[in-house]
């Protein structure tokens, strides 16, 4: 039996053609565009920090003085940023060598399970061992699925007092764009401060030593140290030549040179004060040690910066004297496509400070850069530079020649 209508392919063989290859191009119009993400524009300080007082390995628990503003399936980041033995019984350069490297630069990426006020549980175990009482903290890491550096995104300085900063860390699903530098310049270690001395020393019994009271001003026989993994907990081995673990030793009195900090490699000795002994004037070569090199056990430690040791300083009030240069800090990134757009990501350390007659400052350290990319496009430059150590104006005074 015979259909009384006609098919619509024989009604409309020319309008179901177009309509077919209308649909067609869709498809293949729709396959081939580029991956299109709204950017989430980024600068400044986008981690939030947070103290690490205990942690409960077998719960995967850590303990925060304040969890406010940690959620269900946040990233963070966990790190020990202190905590190396180090020598500081010995008056002589093995001063601040270090005895045991302990648990300062364990980190890892983890994933917030859930918070109880004030205890944060991860999804997985924890992978390294801490110990709380040497300064670990727990960095937030925000999450994007495509960001744009609009203006310098920064870590926050480091701060000895709570334990917290130096880190900058970001996580992006597909593409971060830099219309703008990623920085973490002079935010790790702290370089050793500059202070003021007396005129007074002596050539007779010149101070020799490898560490001083820093604090003690008449005269200041040995500058402050710089910063480093190890605290320096004694005052009176707070200043002096001998280097703390990756922190510059400070310049001696009279006017000897501090120390450069380190980080993966040793730093650079501080300029000693080699006067003429024909001149008029305090010498010796006292000069701050370099920081020691530290080791990464593989790439499984990470660490910022070493801070410079101070120069001994007794002149120099003018322009606005700095001591030892910080360190630079810690940056990790992750992210799908990195769009470089001739912009730098940097965790130099700072230069040590200039003086005129006097000892200059030493430099601080390069800091750690990670970068988890799968694929670079244009150009992005990476640098984690040590400072250049400060430099010295003798005053074109005749003979003299100080650090």
């Amino acid at each position: 039996m015979k259909s009384g209508n006609r098919s619509l392919i024989s009604q409309y063989p020319f309008e179901l053609k177009l309509f077919r290859s209308f649909i067609l191009f869709l498809l293949l119009t729709v396959c081939f565009l580029p991956s299109s993400y709204s950017q989430t524009p980024i600068s400044g300080i986008v981690n939030t920090y947070y103290k690490v007082t205990g942690i409960i390995p077998a719960k995967a628990c850590v303990i925060v003085t304040n969890a406010t503003g940690l959620n269900y399936n946040d990233k963070v980041m966990l790190i020990q940023m202190k905590g190396a033995n180090i020598n500081t019984n010995s008056n002589s350069s093995s001063f601040g060598d270090i005895t045991s490297i302990n648990d300062v630069g364990n980190y890892e990426i983890g994933t917030v399970c859930t918070v109880i006020d004030d205890s944060v549980f991860l999804v997985f175990m924890l992978l390294n061992q801490y110990t709380s009482a040497d300064k670990v903290q727990l960095v937030k890491i925000p999450q994007y699925i495509s960001a744009i550096v609009t203006d310098t995104l920064k870590a926050a300085p480091w701060d000895n007092t709570t334990g917290t900063g130096g880190v900058l860390a970001i996580s992006v699903e597909e593409d971060l764009i830099l219309n703008a530098p990623v920085y973490a310049d002079s935010n790790g270690y702290r370089g050793g401060a500059y202070r003021l001395s007396s005129g007074d020393c002596n050539n007779v019994f010149p101070a020799n030593d490898y560490a001083y009271n820093a604090n003690t001003l008449t005269p200041q026989n040995g500058a402050f140290k710089g910063e480093g993994i190890a605290d320096v907990i004694a005052a009176d081995q707070s200043g002096g030549r001998g280097a703390p673990a990756n922190g510059g030793g400070g310049g001696n009195n009279h006017n000897n040179g501090g120390g450069g900090g380190a980080n993966l490699t040793s730093a650079g000795t501080g300029g000693g004060n080699s006067t003429s002994t024909s001149s008029t004037g305090c010498r010796g070569n006292y000069q701050g040690i370099a920081g020691r090199a530290l080791n990464n056990n593989g790439g499984i430690k990470i660490f910022m910066g070493g801070g410079g040791g101070a120069g001994h300083a007794n002149n120099t009030v003018t322009p606005n004297p700095r001591g030892g240069g910080n360190g630079g800090g810690i940056i990790f990134i992750s992210a799908n496509n990195l769009i470089g757009n001739s912009f730098k990501i940097s965790a130099n350390g700072q230069s040590g400070g200039s003086t005129v007659g006097d000892g200059a400052s030493g430099g601080g350290a390069g800091g750690t850069i990670i970068l988890n990319i799968n694929n670079y496009i244009g150009t992005a430059t990476i640098e984690a530079n040590g400072g250049q150590g400060g430099s010295v104006d003798n005053e074109s005074i005749n003979q003299r020649c100080y650090g």
